[in-house]
């Protein structure tokens, strides 16, 4: 990794002749206006403004309410989705049309990183959800199609593997990987530059509809403290169901700036010129002409070592430092930016510079200087969606259109044009050890051990669990490269798998645990065909398929454990209607637990106390029955 410190404190050293027209005006030549970037796009395609009617229209209330999520945690008023009625909403939309609506002030919730540190999330109540997202429908539907063709993040029908699928098939060539980290992007999104993208893209009231919900207050919450509330001024909530689209509005103004400007700019010549030489590569000096003089069947022999000769020495036929040659490529998901370019290390550094004061001059944003990069193709690569970018020096082997028996063989090199994508193996194995699947030996190995978390559950739930991590690994990394590099991974977890069953049945080594379920760790029901077998592969050969149109998987699963998973439910199951027989409701849903927490012992620890709970029974009843059921009108 090339110094960035150095040169973010001394851009001026930087001497070239692109130079002069990075300006301040070249910068702020693009104003905070949505232009259509998909070649889909026509001159006309804003036509009438989103009006407040589609907005509040009860049917595309009824659609924000099928998008909100069942398991989702409710904001500060408690409201869940099932219990949301069709009266309610009717009740949200006459708000909605005499423009008295105000959003309820958001839940706000630390969130721990895997890599440390802490994200906010703010959770909305229900009806400000159903309220994103219904301005979430009309905005996507009419403008979504019209984002630039090198974003993927938070858009319908994309996701990380689109994304890579483009680097693999646009980036070609590349010398200089450039990474960009924009500090907080969601918690720093200017208001008023975010209003003025939006302004001509809907009418007025619907504009003062999203001030209002980007403005709304929060109220932090750590375990049950409860601290003041705190007004919005800067940034969209994570967690909003709005706020990734909104994002994205905020973020076309730089795709905008780099297809409009920075493409044009530094993209120069059709192809690159020839190495000075190899046209002459052959060519025989006075010595070797006097040897063929006197041996003519040796002259094919001396050609072939003088050409040999060219390729082992890396030179090539086109010339890698061709001045009138210059590529420049990205690619953004969401606020993940990395640029590809091919050319010098100088001219790198310039349009780091050029991106830098646009994104801190035209957007606001702060940029963290450490944590970005610029990284040669070759030497060093980059981390890009939890892989590795990074090209391959050019292969050397025999040319098989001059292969002639008897006679010296003739090389030839071969470019590796398209990047390589590589699974991080090192940083799969670290968040192994951090979530107790594994430790670090103190001579910097990792060896497998058996993970408490699951060590309570199930003999096939503990299998199912770790049957998932390995599938969802091998899912995502289903397009990388010499893909057997994952046998580690797969082996490390596997072996996981059998220790911690030998921790639940205290046996003392894992070949007893394949001893006593064979080596695929096949956990035997009651009957014959009730049983699972962990998910092991027979073979991990490259095949470099994508996922493409799907939210692909990431490797959050692995994180994602907690004492529960696989063995209890974290929250109530709940029906779409009534369950007492003959009603059939289906508004003003609400759950009753058949054993009340008050029935629970005292005796009890409070960790027991909550594990019980999690898996007391529900049912869901309309308002009236379940008043019935507490004055023991009905009966259970």
């Amino acid at each position: 990794m090339q110094n960035i410190n150095r040169y973010f404190s001394n851009i001026s050293s930087v001497e070239d002749k692109r130079k002069k027209a990075v300006d301040e005006a070249s910068v702020a030549s693009v104003p905070a206006v949505f232009v259509p970037l998909s070649q889909e796009s026509s001159d006309n395609f804003i036509g009438n403004p989103i009006s407040y009617t589609e907005i509040y229209d009860l049917q595309s209330l009824r659609l924000g309410l099928e998008a909100t999520k069942s398991s989702a945690a409710p904001g500060l008023d408690g409201d869940r989705k099932a219990n949301f009625s069709e009266a309610k909403l009717v009740a949200l939309q006459a708000e909605l049309i005499s423009q008295k609506y105000q959003p309820k002030t958001t839940k706000r919730v630390a969130i721990p990183k895997p890599n440390g540190g802490i994200r906010y999330l703010g959770i909305s109540s229900q009806r400000d959800k159903i309220v994103q997202a219904s301005i979430q429908n009309a905005l996507q539907s009419k403008y979504g199609k019209h984002f630039s063709p090198d974003s993927f993040g938070f858009r319908p029908g994309l996701g990380c593997h689109d994304a890579l699928k483009h680097v693999r098939n646009t980036w070609q060539n590349i010398t200089w990987i450039i990474s960009i980290d924009i500090e907080k992007c969601f918690d720093t999104i200017n208001h008023t530059i975010l209003l003025q993208i939006l302004r001509p893209l809907v009418d007025q009231p619907t504009l003062e509809l999203i001030s209002k919900l980007i403005k709304v207050g929060y109220v932090e919450m750590f375990d049950t403290t409860c601290f003041p509330i705190s007004e919005s001024t800067i940034g969209t909530p994570q967690g909003s169901l709005i706020s990734p689209l909104l994002c994205n509005f905020y973020m076309h103004i730089l795709d905008t700036f780099l297809q409009k400007v920075l493409i044009p700019q530094w993209n120069v010549g059709d192809e690159r010129s020839y190495v000075k030489g190899c046209q002459n590569r052959k060519a025989m000096d006075v010595n070797d002409k006097a040897i063929v003089e006197a041996y003519p069947e040796l002259e094919g022999q001396i050609q072939r070592i003088k050409h040999n000769r060219w390729v082992t020495e890396g030179k090539g036929s086109r010339d890698p430092n061709d001045a009138n040659f210059r590529r420049l490529r990205y690619v953004r998901y969401a606020d993940d930016i990395v640029i590809g370019f091919t050319g010098p290390y100088s001219e790198a550094l310039v349009i780091l510079d050029q991106v830098v004061k646009f994104l801190e001059k035209t957007l606001c944003f702060k940029v963290n200087k450490e944590k970005s990069s610029i990284n040669h193709s070759e030497t060093n690569g980059i981390k890009f969606l939890g892989t590795f970018i990074k090209y391959l020096p050019n292969k050397i082997v025999i040319d098989p259109k001059h292969d002639i028996p008897g006679e010296i063989q003739q090389l030839k090199a071969v470019a590796i044009n398209k990047p390589q994508l590589r699974a991080p193996i090192k940083d799969i194995l670290e968040r192994a050890v951090s979530n107790g699947f594994a430790k670090l030996r103190d001579d910097g190995s990792i060896r497998a051990t058996s993970c408490r978390k699951l060590s309570s559950l199930e003999d096939k739930a503990i299998v199912l669990r770790f049957s998932s991590i390995i599938r969802g690994i091998l899912n995502y990394y289903s397009f990388v490269n010499s893909r057997s590099d994952l046998w580690p991974v797969v082996s490390l977890f596997r072996k996981s798998c059998a220790l911690t069953l030998a921790d639940k049945h205290k046996l003392k080594t894992a070949a007893a645990v394949y001893k006593r379920y064979g080596p695929n760790l096949k956990v035997q029901g009651p009957v014959p065909k009730d049983f699972v077998i962990l998910h092991y592969p027979d073979t991990l050969k490259t095949t470099q398929t994508f996922k493409l149109g799907k939210r692909s998987p990431t490797l959050a699963f692995i994180d994602d454990l907690g004492s529960l998973s696989g063995s209890y439910r974290s929250l109530p199951k709940t029906s779409d209607q009534c369950q007492f027989p003959g009603c059939g409701a289906k508004e003003g849903l609400e759950e009753h637990h058949v054993n009340p927490q008050a029935n629970i012992s005292n005796k009890l620890s409070a960790f027991e106390k909550s594990l019980i709970a999690k898996k007391r029974k529900t049912i869901t009843l309309c308002r009236a029955h379940h008043l019935d059921l507490h004055r023991k009108n009905v009966t259970e």
